[in-house]
């Protein structure tokens, strides 16, 4: 069996492969906790400007100008206190880093953060730009150090909705939680000495009915998805370059950048079948936009998202030159497919016709700057988001009001997200079709077949889920003569005269049951094996059976795993609940202070327990919603031996299939009915 000369992915871009090389669990030092603490603590209520805590104190000692050699890169820093100094986007404004000028600034932010030489300098420097410089620019750049700096590698974020709220549920819950504060928690009964509301959450489509779209706003709203793609883009920013960071495997990210949104558009097709909803429409530059969408979300300084609505017009006088320069980016890269070849920034000309060569293509789309092609390629993915947003025009620099589409928390809530990179994908598969197909001895494996394969019943549900959005509210100043609980002793600031308080929102999100899958190989030789199953749709929106040429890109993977094969009859079992792409429900912010409030005092083993990993899907997801009778989909299981060197993601889907020696021994393709119960159907309880 040829092998395809690919490296080996870690976490950031393993949880699609399943190539996931995470740490295991492991008991952490005291240094670590005292670094897990102080970053939970700055992440507290970020848009207070004064907060009398020992970190407010420290950020007013600190002078930056008087520290320069306290950084490994030193003109880095002075760049950024170069930008300090002539002035940066304001406390309160709303940030973008799809804005040149803001991205520029948090570009240098991030590079404050990330050239200091220890924990010292980075603590001093995160204390005092957690007071001077824009909240949501501070919280964007100290992720991103946090991910990328290998002192801090296993240090637990919390989760983005719970720092920043505003970016993940609807204003009237943000407007309700804010009125449970100011009237001092009226009739609210304490916990543990401590004061918690539990506030019910709806989507979108609750309130204000606009198109057949928002029938999956279950889905595209569902914080742990639009987490994930957060955490995604702050593993690999599309400005940060592969040389100078300490970044995994920088050589793939085209590619992986790609594959990526291949099988979120796979994954969101699933789900649209079982709402009825059929294939993603397509759009033009030229036409009204058909889908509209309005988030009914607000940024912390009272301005609302800007809305799209039905039937929405780009082709305005405002947007001719972006329209003409996205269409003419995406003609070059047409172009440059299918010609097989385009140039460099410096003349080298680069070969378009081998596999390896999609990294490249990747990196045209975003203009990672390691490709240096903006002159040719420009920023495609930048300005049709732009466009697509409906942000309306602004007249002073500071003064945006950024779309949907224009914060990466965000952009998967709208429909236009998903139609938007089926029109990328097919300059995906537009390459993926001038490769020639694998031939056999690529995908058989002689003397290895799978057989038997049982699957337990597959039902999902919708069950509540509770997100800790205590920072979504201002809290006071604290006071010293005010009596103090022990987590506020600790420094989580989050009181009302005295008293703690957490403010909760619950919501209702896709759930499955737990299933194993069992199956056997029967191999001749003792190995080790990597597995592959994927899920996909039987039968298209008019119920026709689907062509398997046609049907390889709406297969999503659902896990990747190794087994040590012994010669003969092999019983293979593997549940759910060990999928290794998934993660349970993150802990709240309040637990996770807690965890490293006990562990700090010997009460509690806090571990790098890599199953919160930031790179993970929400394994709620795992399933699409399927239908109350049943409705059929298909796996598709495929194992081969290990190698020192792995496959393109996606294979051995990735390439036209050639149905006169595809099916292998070593694959097989299954029929599943996914169901879909209600809540009490599940617990019993009506």
């Amino acid at each position: 069996m040829k092998g395809i000369v690919l490296v080996f992915f870690a976490c950031a871009v393993a949880l699609s492969s399943g190539y996931c090389m995470v740490s295991n669990v492991k008991s952490v030092d005291k240094d670590f906790l005292f670094k897990q603490k102080a970053i939970l603590e700055v992440l507290q209520h970020v848009h207070q400007h004064e907060i009398h805590t020992q970190m407010w104190e420290d950020s007013k000692t600190y002078m930056v100008n008087e520290h320069f050699d306290d950084y490994t890169n030193v003109m880095a820093v002075k760049e950024f206190w170069m930008y300090y100094e002539m002035g940066m986007l304001p406390l309160d404004e709303v940030f973008s880093v799809f804005s040149e000028m803001q991205r520029k600034q948090v570009m240098s932010l991030f590079y404050f953060f990330y050239y200091a030489k220890d924990w010292d300098t980075f603590y001093k420097s995160m204390v005092w730009a957690r007071f001077h410089v824009n909240e949501g620019m501070f919280v964007y750049a100290l992720t991103a150090a946090v991910l990328h700096r290998k002192d801090l590698a296993g240090i637990v974020m919390p989760a983005p909705y719970e720092i920043y709220p505003y970016y993940f549920f609807n204003s009237e819950v943000i407007t309700m939680a804010q009125q449970y504060k100011m009237q001092g928690f009226y009739g609210m009964k304490k916990y543990d000495n401590m004061y918690m509301v539990t506030i019910p959450s709806n989507y979108t489509g609750w309130y204000k009915h606009t198109n057949p779209e928002q029938k999956m706003s279950y889905f595209t709203e569902d914080i742990g998805l639009n987490s994930f793609y957060y955490y995604f883009n702050m593993d690999y920013p599309f400005w940060m370059g592969g040389k100078e960071v300490d970044m995994m495997m920088p050589e793939r990210r085209g590619e992986y950048y790609l594959f990526q949104h291949q099988q979120f558009l796979a994954r969101y097709y699933l789900e649209r079948l079982s709402n009825d909803l059929g294939m993603i429409p397509e759009f033009s530059w030229y036409e009204p936009i058909m889908t509209g969408y309005y988030s009914d979300l607000r940024y912390y300084n009272g301005v609302y998202f800007p809305s799209r609505d039905n039937y929405y017009s780009m082709y305005t006088e405002y947007n001719y030159y972006y329209i003409q320069m996205v269409e003419m980016y995406e003609q070059r890269i047409m172009d440059a497919i299918d010609l097989g070849f385009f140039y460099m920034y410096d003349g080298t000309r680069v070969d378009l016709t081998k596999p390896e060569s999609i990294e490249y293509l990747g990196n045209l789309f975003q203009s990672n700057p390691d490709s240096k092609n903006t002159r040719m390629y420009g920023y495609l993915e930048l300005y049709a988001k732009m466009l697509l947003s409906a942000s309306p025009e602004h007249f002073e620099t500071y003064k945006m009001i950024p779309g949907i589409m224009e914060q990466f928390e965000t952009a998967m809530r709208d429909p236009m997200f998903y139609q938007l990179y089926k029109r990328f994908l097919k300059f995906y598969w537009q390459f993926k079709d001038h490769l020639p197909y694998y031939t056999y001895e690529e995908i058989f494996v002689p003397g290895m077949k799978i057989e038997n394969i049982e699957v337990d019943k597959l039902v999902t549900y919708f069950d509540k889920f509770e997100a800790d959005i205590t920072n979504a509210v201002d809290i006071e100043v604290y006071d010293e003569k005010m009596p103090m609980s022990e987590m506020m002793k600790f420094g989580k600031v989050a009181q009302y005269q005295g008293q703690e308080f957490m403010i909760k929102a619950s919501q209702y999100r896709l759930n499955h049951l737990p299933f194993t899958m069992k199956f056997d190989i029967l191999s001749d030789k003792a190995m080790k094996a990597f597995v592959k199953v994927f899920i996909g749709p039987k039968y298209d929106m008019y119920g026709n059976l689907y062509d398997i040429n046609e049907n390889r890109e709406n297969f999503y993977e659902l896990d990747h795993w190794t087994v040590d094969l012994k010669v003969g009859m092999n019983k293979i079992m593997h549940s759910s609940t060990d999928f290794m792409m998934y993660m349970k429900d993150r802990t709240t912010f309040y637990d996770l202070y807690k965890h490293v409030m006990m562990a700090m005092k010997g009460q509690y083993d806090f571990t790098m327990d890599m199953k919160e990993a930031h790179c993970l899907l929400p394994s709620r997801l795992m399933l699409p919603k399927g239908k109350k009778g049943g409705m059929p989909f298909q796996l598709f299981f495929y194992v081969a031996p290990m190698m020192e060197n792995f496959h393109p993601f996606g294979y051995p889907l990735d390439r036209k299939i050639n149905e006169q020696y595809w099916f292998t021994p070593n694959m097989k393709y299954y029929d599943v009915m996914i169901f879909h119960k209600t809540d009490p159907e599940i617990t019993g309880v009506y």
